[in-house]
């Protein structure tokens, strides 16, 4: 059977290839089709990016899904596949916190990532019917669109993200609480976020969500230097939610600071490991077939 070279593939993912496309729509549908072309062949085959009514029969497929009429036309072996029916509300939180405007020259911001990510995931969910929603959040909500299922939902989640630019600071106590009073409907909850803010409250607006019922991804997004710190020359760094600018020379401070990150990153995960949260570390340089994948893991266990 062919397959697709992981390379062929992955160029359709990746958030440099994404960045040059025109809008949000044609970001979207060549981040599914990329990303599903490169699965192929797959496990999830509930998932498809277009429906089919019918694949070939697999080695331990149950036989009572044999199409036999099928068979008597073409001697060949199909198997019946059905639309998933299973609905369900999904939340997608995007922090857009001037801190996501952070990117490393050549690549992408985290904001503009989390941005192809979220319109991603709202094709590839509202294929499968499931009800969409988006939050767009700094340190409240500035804008909230209820979840829907109908395609035409697809067009105002894509122009919201399409339109959003960052602004203001972090606040995702406030906003988590928030939120989980606004979803009356329990639900999946994809947050997209830097999480740089404090831990201890990240902690307790995720546990309000759980407590809630709601099931939790957390994607945190970051930079590839803000991970490895691996500057050569003197930078200036502007904290970007606040005046502060400091000169250094990043060789003198990467030890020190690769510990800090460490620590940071092990605070977040134990978070989220206390509330039992789905928990993945995102590098911006990196394709989105990591958050993709997630997700659909996520969505055959809830199935």
């Amino acid at each position: 059977m062919k397959t697709t070279h992981p390379k062929t593939y992955q160029k359709y993912i990746d958030p440099i290839l994404l960045s040059k496309l025109a809008n949000m729509e044609l970001i979207a549908r060549c981040a599914v089709e990329g990303f599903f072309t490169g699965l192929h062949p797959s496990p999830f085959h509930g998932f498809s990016v277009e429906y089919s009514d019918h694949r070939a029969y697999q080695w331990g497929d149950e036989l009572k899904y044999l199409d036999w009429k099928k068979y008597g036309r073409s001697d060949k072996l199909y198997i019946k596949q059905f639309q998933q029916e299973t609905n369900m509300n999904v939340y997608i939180l995007l922090d857009s916190s001037n801190s996501m405007a952070f990117g490393d020259e050549g690549c992408v911001s985290k904001l503009e990532y989390g941005c192809y990510l979220a319109a991603a995931l709202s094709y590839m969910m509202l294929k499968q019917n499931d009800s969409v929603g988006l939050t767009i959040f700094d340190t409240a909500i500035r804008e909230w669109i209820p979840p829907r299922s109908r395609s035409t939902h697809l067009h105002v989640l894509l122009k919201a993200l399409q339109m959003n630019q960052p602004s203001g600071t972090t606040d995702l106590a406030n906003v988590l609480h928030n939120l989980a009073e606004r979803s009356h409907r329990r639900g999946l909850v994809i947050l997209i976020s830097d999480l740089l803010d404090n831990v201890e409250d990240i902690k307790n607006g995720l546990a309000h969500l759980r407590y809630l019922k709601h099931d939790v991804i957390l994607f945190q997004t970051l930079d590839r230097q803000e991970l490895n710190l691996d500057y050569d020359e003197p930078i200036q760094f502007e904290d970007l939610e606040g005046n502060t600018i400091s000169r250094v020379f990043p060789r003198a401070i990467q030890k020190a600071y690769l510990e800090n990150v460490r620590q940071f990153l092990g605070q977040i995960q134990h978070a989220a490991g206390v509330s039992e949260i789905d928990y993945y570390l995102l590098n911006t340089s990196e394709p989105l077939d990591k958050g993709l994948l997630a997700y659909l893991n996520r969505r055959r266990r809830l199935a």
